[in-house]
């Protein structure tokens, strides 16, 4: 699997978990969302980027729904929602990426997966964080 494939199966993995919080198999939907099986490595990265999301998603919440010009958190789509998490997790918790690689593969990720509107938003969201993180 390529490092996208993985970050495809995170967010499959962090939407359904946030769809199903209370029935939710970490491993069983990992099968699921996998079209080949990770290796230990992709398995490791894929639950990287998953634990990141939810060991912080009261704070990424929080912080995310701030940067919503106009918009509340809840109405955002869910898939929406699982693509600003992954981005700011890989963004300010793991950091081993650069940030224009977690960008372009996120805006990626919303291309693939969301709506035809949602690469724009998210793109905007994430250059509202990195443009006050660099003081602009």
């Amino acid at each position: 699997m390529t490092r996208h494939e993985c970050r495809a199966a995170a967010l499959k993995l962090i939407f359904a978990r946030l769809d199903n919080e209370t029935q939710f198999d970490y491993e069983q939907n990992l099968a699921f969302v996998c079209e080949v099986e990770p290796s230990d490595e992709e398995k490791a990265f894929i639950k990287s980027l998953f634990d990141a999301v939810f060991d912080n998603i009261v704070d990424a919440t929080q912080i995310l729904a701030g940067y919503l010009k106009d918009y509340e958190w809840s109405r955002v789509y869910k898939v929406d929602k699982a693509l600003l998490l992954l981005c700011y997790a890989e963004m300010n918790i793991i950091k081993e990426v650069p940030q224009k690689v977690i960008i372009n593969e996120t805006v990626e990720l919303a291309k693939e997966y969301s709506t035809e509107k949602s690469p724009k938003f998210i793109n905007g969201v994430i250059a509202s964080i990195v443009g006050e993180n660099n003081g602009q």
